[in-house]
């Protein structure tokens, strides 16, 4: 066999074991991409409790697509007119983005909702924050965790109303991280043989 031939060969051959190679190690690092937990959460202004009513603060189950969308309204929204339960479908997700997806604005000192806008230390009025039954100065910021219970409260309660409207949020996020969510709304995406050799050639799902 001539020499360039026997050379083009061999560059062919270790092209594909090249790609083969690259494949199979892609193959082995893919991870499945089952972000799909649940946090419970409630918001009194002036000592009334926000019930969202309103059809648009839920989302359909297309929002929990497992193979993702630009729409930020997927990573965490509300279901069901379950008006306590956060379904969380992203990593690093913080509450101020959820309250964002509602159509609220959740800061420090200040929270906007459909009512109005609501400051701290207007008319003697505190904006306060309970996450997991605890006093915290900041939750914006914050990432939503796993069963996570969260009270927002803007008004004059003491500590002892403050208490009163934590425990009358359910705590039960992990009931819904057990259950099964309305139809297509698993939150994961199964990785089966074929799904994850596409997955490493490169080949978009559908």
């Amino acid at each position: 066999m001539p020499a360039s031939k026997s050379m083009w060969k061999s560059l062919l051959v270790g092209l594909v074991l090249g790609v083969v190679g690259l494949i199979v190690a892609r193959y082995l690092t893919i991870k499945p991409n089952d972000v799909h937990y649940h946090a419970n959460f409630g918001l009194y202004v002036n000592g009334v409790r926000d019930d969202f009513k309103n059809f648009t603060f839920y989302e359909e189950i297309q929002s929990c697509d497992a193979h993702g969308s630009d729409n930020p309204k997927t990573r965490a929204h509300m279901h069901d007119n379950n008006n306590h339960v956060v379904h969380v479908h992203d990593h690093a997700v913080t509450w101020g983005a959820f309250f964002d997806n509602l159509g609220y604005h959740l800061g420090d000192k200040v929270i906007e909702t459909d009512k109005g806008v609501f400051a701290d230390a207007q008319a003697g009025n505190h904006l306060t924050f309970w996450l997991n039954n605890q006093p915290v100065d900041s939750i914006a910021n914050r990432i939503i965790g796993d069963k996570d219970v969260l009270l927002v409260s803007y008004g004059s309660d003491d500590a002892a109303g403050l208490k009163k409207q934590y425990d009358s949020i359910p705590h039960d996020a992990e009931k819904f991280d057990k259950g099964s969510d309305p139809a297509s709304c698993s939150g994961a995406e199964k990785l089966t043989f074929t799904t994850k050799l596409k997955k490493a050639v490169g080949i978009n799902q559908p």
